[in-house]
């Protein structure tokens, strides 16, 4: 937010927005409110003072020597009159914080200077006829300018007002023109010097006011500005995370298919060399003994398998890339997947939107989508849901298998894909590893939601140039 200044005399104003200058605004009525309130009640009681000095000037006879002491004891009343109403008025009206401020406030607290500072004219232009002097208004101008704390316009006004009124009083009451130029003098005087600490006071209140505020737009702006960059810094450490424990796990993949590739065949080759005697041996034996060739035979098939699968996962493993639209994956493999649904009693959703076509190698991500699919059926019960889905963003493709099992726990998720790392008991654990080596392969990467309502698995192919 840009911060502007601007010079008005000695002072320096920072500029603000409308909303804190109506803060600022109803912060000064608050304040002027209570001050208002308080200055009432001791006003009240010193009234009741002055009223009982009238009585001691009754006593002694004042009251017929000269009629301003009957006149003064006349606005005496009313002041107190006028004070009790203002106090009863402020109790109904009362306020806990500037933020319950009202017009009503503001009126309140204007009428109540403009009322205060009419009648120490009043007063003052009465006691023309008794010490011919202007004290009582002198005092009531430099209360309302070191009190309280109204801007200029309402000073003005209060003081432009207050100063014709005690104008008119001096023209009624004070007969001797010396005296009365005087206090002329005396007067305006007083109104120019309060007039002039009104404005010091009101403009020294608006500068720490508005500096209060533009100190806490400026802190605000700061730390939003230390959580954006919080955010940035907590972001690149996540990913830089992301990708170390993903090149780990590459490389665990690659050491592994290494491994494979090396090994494989030396160890195929006595595994099909023993199933060729046992295929030959079982049809020389009785009937009685062929379900033993049977199973022989049979867990051949299922190491033989395994191999295959520990072989899938070498990175370094050729691909055969082609230009294929991913959704034509999908639709070509659905007949498989569907009796797989069946056969599990579970419902299968299928949404393809549109995507662009990938450099793909079709049997591996067939494998992949197969994989993910019979994962997804083996962790839900009968009944369960699975949904394929497919979209695309800006720069990549993604392919989406989501199931509503009862999910895979925080600490097991950095583990997956690690080969024989496996939550069932007739796993293998390299189901996932064999995709997480294909997508590899395809330059892609996993990524893995997961709660106790289901788990979500984003495979996320980048775009060809």
């Amino acid at each position: 937010m840009e911060q502007e200044m601007y010079h008005m005399g000695f002072f320096q104003l920072q500029h603000i927005t409308e909303d804190h200058q109506n803060a600022i605004d109803g912060i000064t009525t608050y304040d002027n409110f209570n001050l208002t309130r308080k200055f009432s009640n001791v006003m009240f009681l010193l009234n009741l003072v002055l009223l009982f000095i009238d009585y001691i000037n009754r006593s002694k006879g004042l009251w017929i020597i000269n009629d301003g002491y009957y006149y003064l004891f006349l606005s005496h009343v009313i002041f107190g009159i006028v004070l009790l109403l203002y106090i009863l008025v402020s109790y109904s009206i009362i306020a806990h914080s500037a933020n319950e401020i009202t017009l009503s406030h503001k009126l309140y607290v204007i009428l109540y200077a403009f009322f205060f500072l009419f009648m120490t004219a009043v007063v003052s232009g009465i006691d023309q006829k008794i010490h011919g002097q202007v004290t009582v208004y002198i005092i009531g101008c430099i209360i309302i300018a070191v009190i309280f704390n109204y801007n200029l316009r309402v000073t003005a006004l209060l003081y432009g007002s207050s100063f014709a009124t005690l104008m008119i009083f001096l023209n009624i009451s004070q007969k001797d023109p010396d005296i009365r130029q005087g206090n002329y003098i005396n007067a305006f005087s007083i109104v120019v010097i309060s007039y002039f600490i009104s404005f010091l006071l009101y403009k020294l209140k608006q500068q720490d006011l508005r500096h209060k505020y533009y100190l806490e737009d400026l802190v605000t702006e700061r730390t939003k500005e230390l959580q954006a960059v919080n955010n940035l810094l907590s972001q690149e450490i996540f990913e830089r995370k992301r990708a170390e424990m993903e090149m780990v796990k590459l490389d665990r993949l690659s050491l592994i298919g290494k491994m494979a590739a090396s090994i494989s065949h030396e160890v195929r080759n006595p595994m099909t060399t023993v199933k060729g005697f046992l295929q030959l041996l079982r049809k020389k034996q009785d009937s009685k003994d062929k379900e033993y060739f049977d199973l022989m035979i049979e867990e051949l098939d299922r190491a033989n398998s395994i191999l295959s699968e520990f072989l899938s996962i070498s990175r370094n493993k050729p691909t055969m890339l082609e230009l294929y639209n991913i959704n034509d994956i999908v639709t070509s493999t659905l007949p498989l997947i569907q009796a797989d649904a069946q056969t599990n009693d579970k419902l299968l959703i299928v949404e393809l939107n549109n995507v662009p076509d990938l450099q793909l190698d079709i049997p591996e991500i067939r494998q992949l989508l197969l994989n993910l699919v019979r994962n997804g059926f083996e962790a839900m019960t009968s009944g369960g849901q699975l949904k394929i889905r497919t979209f695309s963003t800006n720069s990549e493709v993604a392919l989406v298998v989501s199931d509503e099992g009862n999910g895979i726990e925080q600490s097991m998720l950095e583990k997956l894909g690690t080969p024989f790392f496996t939550t069932k008991e007739q796993g293998t654990g390299l189901g996932l590893a064999v995709c997480y080596g294909i997508v590899s392969r395809h330059n892609g990467r996993i990524s893995v939601e997961s709660n106790h309502k289901g788990s979500s698995f984003y495979v996320y192919f980048e775009l060809s140039n």
